[in-house]
């Protein structure tokens, strides 16, 4: 039997609607810093994007993500449908919270100034690199693709 169909990610269009509506009501109020899709290589990738974009750091723990992800690299690099990657300012949390209370939601970490991006999932490192690093390694990358 050909089996390639169960690992397409599905897309729930009922829910995603709602996590939607709920980021552009946050636009709109100004409650968001940045946002991020979370597409093509995972969550993993769109905190590298977001912290080289912004050139800051992060200090995310992965321990309490929901879902079925049992090992890291799922954790890292699923490409579950409908997820994204937003930053709040601490004068915006509350506010930013109550308005997302009716979708599925998570603080995975805080947005650094000092540079560095780490990721843990519970005490253990998994990533400890800097923004510097990630920023010559994604251009070197793209002009190798030129």
């Amino acid at each position: 039997t050909n089996d390639i169909g169960n690992n397409v990610p599905k897309v729930d269009l009922k829910e995603n609607i709602k996590t939607y509506l709920a980021l552009e009501r946050a636009i709109e109020k100004e409650l968001i810093s940045s946002s991020m899709s979370v597409t093509s290589g995972g969550l993993g990738i769109a905190l590298a994007k977001a912290s080289v974009g912004g050139m800051l750091g992060c200090k995310v723990d992965m321990n309490n993500l929901p879902g079925n992800a049992m090992i890291i690299d799922a954790k890292l690099f699923s490409e579950s449908q409908g997820r994204i990657l937003v930053s709040v300012t601490s004068k915006n949390v509350a506010s930013f919270e109550k308005l997302i209370k009716i979708i599925p939601h998570l603080k995975l970490g805080q947005v650094t100034k000092d540079g560095k991006f780490t990721i843990t999932e519970g005490k253990t490192k998994i990533v400890d690199s800097n923004v510097k690093k990630l920023y010559i390694s994604y251009h070197s990358f793209s002009e190798k693709m030129k």
